[in-house]
Order: C-alpha cells, then structure tokens, then sequence
C-alpha cells in the first residue's frame, strides 16, 4: 500500500513539473487601468527599484479608471492584467519593465537618475493581478510618461502607458 502511494505521489509530481515546463501564454489581457487603493505585502530588495524595494500586494481596488495621473505622495496607480495560455493555475515567468520620462527619477541618493525598473515575478495563468507604482516620496512624481511593459521569454506581450502630471 505504502509503495502504491509513493508512486502515486511521484506521478503527480513529475505531472506537474511537466505542465509547469509545457506551460505556455499566448497573451496578457489587461483588464483595467487607473488608481487603486492597495495594501502592500512582501518586500523585495531591488537596487534597480526607485526607493529600493519592490512590494508585492496583498490586496488592490480600482478606485478610478484613468491613464492620466495627477502625482502625489501616497497615490498608487497601475493596471490589473491576466496571463492568458495553458494550461490554468501553472506558474509562468513574466518580467517587468518600467520606464520613467526620458529625464529619469532624480533619486537624491544617486548622481544618477533612474531612467527604468526591471524585475521579474512568477504568475499563474488565467489569475487576475496588479501591477503598479506607488508614489512614497516627492521626487518619485515625474511629470510625463511612464510605461509598464510585460514580457514572456523576451517576448513583450502587453505595454500600458500612463500621463504623470503634477
């Protein structure tokens, strides 16, 4: 019985790795745009990352559908999407990019500004989640555009442009 089982178990294993490396998305669905009301979560140590950190969050409510955007400290804006493939609930690699307007975030402890954000989060196919910024300090709010790409093996599959103003 024991032998059974343990065979069982790894049946199920090797089913589900395998689905997790045939997984494939054939898009992202993005299903709304604007401000949201978000509690974030875990933090992620990222260098790349305007204030350092990238916060995964627990929960987020549209509050106002826009691309336009009037910055303040405390404003969270971005957009909710759907990894569209198969097969459903399989974690998918998704990498994710955003681009400041073309004179950067001028972070008072860098010579530099930042120009982009990049990391990368697993997903699972056909899952609704949040993607977005929010605005912790004054310097963050960069009057113009700012983009937020999606890529699947370098592949960019969804792009969402946003207008900052002050």
């Amino acid at each position: 019985m024991l032998k059974c089982l343990v065979a069982a178990l790894l049946l199920v294993g090797a089913a589900s790795a395998a689905r997790a490396e045939d997984a494939r998305v054939d898009r992202i669905d993005i299903v709304d745009t604007g401000i949201y009301t978000v509690v974030a979560g875990a933090e992620t140590a990222n260098k790349d990352a305007p204030t350092g950190v990238i916060k995964s969050p627990d929960s987020f409510n549209l509050t106002e559908r826009t691309t336009t955007i009037a910055g303040r400290v405390g404003l969270e804006f971005g957009l909710r999407y759907v990894a569209v493939g198969a097969p459903e609930g399989v974690e998918v690699p998704l990498d994710i990019v955003l681009t400041f307007p073309p004179e950067g975030l001028p972070d008072p402890t860098e010579k530099t500004p930042i120009h982009k954000t990049e990391f990368s989060r697993t997903k699972k196919i056909g899952e609704t989640v949040y993607l977005g910024y929010g605005f912790e300090n004054n310097w963050e709010i960069v009057p113009g555009t700012w983009t937020f790409e999606i890529f699947h093996k370098g592949q960019k599959l969804a792009e969402q442009r946003f207008t900052v103003t002050r």
